[in-house]
């Protein structure tokens, strides 16, 4: 879901169609649930992204560089039985 709009660019590169930025809107980031191993494999995603600035292709197990994208998410205030990764967490701006 989150390749779908990018395009690649050069190389290992891939990004937004021509000059454009790309905004993931993630609603209720408290949502997924914990795996076995204690994390969240969307958070953790996102987080690569957020730290390293790609993440891999599942297919061909190599690097994406992604350009050009930003996150904006939201979460349930309340404080259920679902909690963001503090290592995402500490990437993550409040308003």
């Amino acid at each position: 879901v989150l390749e779908k709009p990018l395009e690649k660019k050069a190389g290992r590169n891939y990004g937004p169609p021509g000059n454009k930025k790309l905004i993931y809107f993630i609603d209720d980031m408290n949502m997924p649930e914990v795996d076995a191993y204690g994390t969240v494999q969307p958070h953790t995603v996102i987080r690569q992204h957020l730290d390293y600035g790609h993440w891999y292709d599942r297919n061909k197990l190599s690097l994406k560089e992604v350009v050009n994208v930003q996150y904006v998410s939201c979460m349930n205030p309340a404080a259920g039985s679902f909690t963001i990764n503090p290592r995402l967490q500490v990437r993550v701006g409040d308003l």
